[in-house]
């Protein structure tokens, strides 16, 4: 099944790696005249959040949308995207309870948001960009589920999460192919995505915030 799943990435990812040797051109070549790039990009985000009393990067989820480049001068371009998001969090710990010993406690957090990044991109190579921003993000729906030695019921009214969300946003991206480009992303919430009074008292947390890297394809219509 690993096998399989490998070598269907590598069906999807061919034709990209192949237009490389036949490139028409570097899209972000500071002589080239053209001031608008407008295309679509997708891939994965690997989140986290911070406060949450698990760590680690293991919530993966979709990312995809749309994206515009303007070139505001020959090496300086701004970008704004319109996302689909899936961010939140996967714990696992291994505790001891009087009741049945010891056990794996599960945590599941899904957070899905329409967001909203700007960013500004500064082009070392006509190759290789790279920029920083921001994010605005509106939460379209929450879940959250614990399992551990005593049934937890979480009470979606109680433990409400904020309705938008505001990034910091650092990333850049490789051409590979005529119109395609890989790219990396970071980006962590500046304010805590629920209040205080909302986080579950088991946390034994004040601030929660989304933390999470992507990595992404973008192509870009010439």
């Amino acid at each position: 099944m690993k096998i399989a799943i490998i070598q269907a990435i590598l069906i999807v990812l061919a034709p990209c790696f192949t237009a490389t040797g036949q490139e028409k051109s570097h899209f972000f070549s500071p002589d080239k005249e053209q001031v608008f790039y407008g295309g679509f990009t997708a891939g994965g985000n690997f989140s986290t959040v911070d406060g949450d009393n698990y760590g680690g990067y293991k919530k993966a989820g979709l990312v995809a949308g749309g994206t515009v480049y303007v070139r505001l001068l020959p090496k300086l371009l701004t970008n704004v995207e319109l996302l689909y998001s899936m961010k939140g969090s996967r714990g696992v710990a291994l505790k001891n309870s009087s009741y049945t010993g010891d056990f794996f406690e599960r945590y599941w957090l899904d957070l899905n948001y329409v967001e909203i990044p700007l960013m500004l991109h500064y082009t070392f190579t006509p190759r290789w960009h790279l920029g920083a921003g921001a994010a605005y993000a509106q939460l379209i729906n929450a879940k959250e589920e614990i399992y551990t030695d005593q049934p937890v019921t979480i009470d979606p009214a109680t433990t409400t999460f904020n309705s938008t969300d505001i990034n910091f946003v650092i990333g850049g991206g490789w051409q590979i192919g005529d119109g395609w480009f890989l790219m990396g992303r970071y980006q962590r919430s500046l304010n805590s995505i629920r209040k205080p009074q909302n986080i579950p008292i088991w946390q034994n947390s004040f601030r929660q915030f989304n933390d999470l890297f992507s990595l992404r394809l973008m192509y870009l219509i010439d």
